[in-house]
């Protein structure tokens, strides 16, 4: 009998005991999500001035081309929101700026993003091109400031002459996941070689009214 009530009594010890834990386990709070910190890189890799078959002098283009890449060392996968800005400096006169926008667009291989989220493996890349007409936030086409002086002692090309070379800065902030905001890509400093038409309507310089403006 002695023994009965002496395991019932260790039994009822335990159970309050299990209780006593599992009631303070319940009433503590779950931790906060904490998205993890440097999940994306960005950086601009490439600067290209469209030849004049693509783009003649009197409407030039530059492609600027940037790379996105999961620099944390597991997979991620979030819901995106691609957002983000391209302004391009010129460093001569830095009053003269041009500020681009990225958004799902500019994204070279838009399969990525499947039911609005995206999944990059770690050192996966994607890249986004954005294309800039060498103007400036006002609309001012920059070739006007550009030195051209002495033009028939500038050709450089068949009926094209060209400036003295300028260079130009790119900052990039990009969003791409929800969760994890902005970053910012390096400043890249860049050459850029001011083209123009010496006869208009000959190539590679078409005429009015498409071209020589």
């Amino acid at each position: 009998m002695k023994c009965k009530r002496l395991i019932k009594g260790i039994i009822d010890f335990f159970l309050i005991i299990c209780c006593a834990l599992f009631s303070i386990t319940c009433e503590e709070t779950l931790p906060t999500y904490v998205a993890p910190q440097n999940v994306i890189g960005v950086r601009t890799t490439e600067v290209e001035q469209l030849n004049d078959h693509v783009a003649p002098p009197s409407s030039p283009l530059v492609r600027l081309v940037f790379v996105a890449e999961n620099i944390h060392d597991e997979v991620f996968q979030d819901s995106v929101n691609i957002q983000g800005t391209v302004d391009i400096i010129w460093i001569r006169k830095p009053t003269r700026r041009r500020r681009l926008t990225i958004t799902e667009r500019n994204i070279v291989d838009r399969n990525l993003i499947r039911n609005g989220k995206m999944t990059l493996s770690p050192g996966q890349q994607f890249s986004m091109e954005v294309y800039w007409d060498v103007r400036s936030d006002e609309g001012l086409s920059l070739l006007t400031e550009m030195n051209f002086a002495r033009l028939t002692q500038r050709v450089c090309d068949f009926n094209v002459a060209c400036a003295d070379p300028e260079y130009f800065d790119i900052n990039v902030t990009l969003n791409v996941f929800d969760r994890i905001g902005y970053v910012k890509a390096e400043t890249r400093e860049f050459r850029y070689v001011g083209r123009t038409c010496i006869n208009c309507g000959i190539p590679p310089c078409p005429p009015p009214p498409g071209g020589c403006g």
